[in-house]
């Protein structure tokens, strides 16, 4: 019986840990999408970085980087979390609540 729990909390140690490992990962999409889409160095694009003011983004680059994130991700970046974007951190808000949603 003590075999089985130390197995369900490694289960749930690997679980936890292969989540984080998700979330970079799809971070790290998002950066390679946005430093292509918007013609900047990978190290420009930090969760602080203001898509407009630091990035150089206008309305179509918006556009572009959502079909893309899309197309990549396999999900539907709903248009009401787009126009709350300002930075960096509020994509990977975004993209995450539409992972979420799409899992669903």
């Amino acid at each position: 019986m003590q075999r089985c729990s130390r197995r369900s909390r490694a289960g749930l140690v690997d679980v936890v840990v292969m989540k984080q490992m998700i979330k970079l990962e799809i971070e790290t999409v998002i950066v390679a999408i946005l430093a292509d889409k918007l013609v900047v160095d990978v190290d420009a694009v930090t969760s602080s970085a203001r898509l407009v003011e630091d990035l150089g983004a206008d309305s179509l680059n918006f556009l572009d980087i959502a079909l893309e994130i899309n197309c990549v991700l396999g999900i539907e970046l709903p248009p009401e979390g787009l126009a709350s974007i300002r930075n960096v951190e509020d994509l990977y808000r975004v993209v995450h609540q539409a992972i979420a949603q799409a899992s669903v």
